[in-house]
């Protein structure tokens, strides 16, 4: 049963979508009058949701560069540094990172040498829970190679002090190859220099592959460019996060439903949490940026948070000609919060709340007799 709040955030964006921007903007002022940030938790819920349809009657979208490279200076902290925070405090994102990890190690245990090619490596954190659940079970690699694909420099910089921190903890040799460019953009030359890596080569993309840029009409066409060339490398396995929704192809209402819908029930999950009221509030916030881009984004090209299902990602993996990683399957990471389930599918392990699965964690190795 819809809400007096429910009715005018969605006359809001109907106006808003019919040109009406009178009148969607005298329906967000109505909602805002009916708001108790302060008081009343899902009211945020409301405010970001109306932020990104009045910033999408300004006509020039809320979000039109990736905000974990370019943040606006009045929207305080920066993405990354709110993400480092989100990955503190969310189930979501500790248990997937807990799953990712345990097949990651499986795939890198008891070799002398191996390579880790990591997508969207931000600043190493994955790698130094990875480096140190490998360490505490035996399992390093005697020289790991770590190749870290970023388009934010200091990221970069900083995931290379992180691994060498790390690696000096736990007593291994890790050189690092910091490549500064989205994956979409690596040139040629590099992609054939990545074929002369040690082996085996495993790669990993955490929340990283839906910022793959897109035309508005491509389809796809070049985060399936980026598989391909992932499948080119012959890497010994693949693991891939990402949020289980469709903000990609769907268009703008049935996207705005499916953020609605993702969000809030995230944000549901976060409010069951022992976390400080400040800090849920600034990883709601987090989540608010990437609703400005995926509601108040005018133009579609601009759009960075392109969210696909898990069954569309491994759509994409098959055709790329990988198949389902087994070890996804078996794997049984040490620790999952109380909070979440996990679910267990072909080439997926989903990590779910209240049986909504929020985030797909995606294995995949390349298909045999395919090159």
């Amino acid at each position: 049963m819809r809400t007096p709040k429910d009715e005018l955030l969605l006359q809001g964006l109907e106006h808003a979508l019919a040109g009406r921007h009178a009148s969607a903007a005298d329906a967000l002022d109505a909602l805002h009058a009916l708001l108790d940030v302060e008081g009343v938790a899902e009211d945020l819920h409301y405010l970001l949701f109306a932020t990104a349809l009045s910033r999408r009657l300004a006509g020039s979208g809320a979000v039109t560069r990736n905000p974990y490279l370019h943040p606006e200076p009045e929207q305080g902290p920066r993405q990354i540094d709110l993400f480092r925070l989100l990955m503190a405090h969310m189930p979501l994102a500790s248990t997937a990172d807990a799953v990712a990890n345990a097949v990651l190690m499986g795939l890198l245990r008891g070799h002398t040498e191996a390579t880790l090619l990591d997508v969207g490596i931000g600043q190493g954190r994955q790698e130094r829970g990875l480096l140190r659940a490998l360490a505490r079970a035996g399992a390093l690699p005697r020289r790991l190679t770590l190749v870290g694909v970023d388009p934010s420099g200091a990221s970069l910089r900083q995931a290379e002090v992180t691994v060498a921190e790390v690696a000096r903890e736990v007593g291994t040799t890790v050189r690092f190859v910091g490549l500064e460019s989205p994956v979409e953009g690596l040139a040629d030359a590099t992609w054939a220099a990545l074929r002369g890596v040690p082996r085996p080569l495993v790669v990993n993309g955490a929340f990283a592959l839906h910022h793959v840029a897109e035309t508005a009409d491509s389809g796809g066409a070049a985060r399936d460019a980026v598989l391909r060339r992932l499948r080119a490398l012959e890497p010994s396995g693949l693991v891939l996060c990402e949020p289980h929704v469709d903000h990609h192809r769907a268009p703008v209402r049935e996207r705005f439903r499916n953020a609605w819908n993702h969000f809030t029930r995230v944000f549901e999950l976060l409010d069951t949490l022992d976390v400080p009221r400040e800090e849920r509030a600034a990883i709601k916030r987090f989540f608010g940026r990437e609703v400005d881009d995926i509601v108040g984004t005018v133009d579609e090209s601009a759009r960075c948070e392109r969210h696909e299902t898990a069954a569309s990602w491994m759509d994409r993996l098959r055709r790329a000609g990988f198949v389902p990683l087994e070890a996804l399957e078996r794997v049984r990471p040490a620790e999952v919060h109380p909070a979440v389930a996990l679910r267990r599918e072909r080439g997926c392990v989903g990590i779910c709340y209240r049986n909504d699965m929020l985030v797909a964690v995606l294995g995949a190795r390349p298909a045999e007799g395919r090159g």
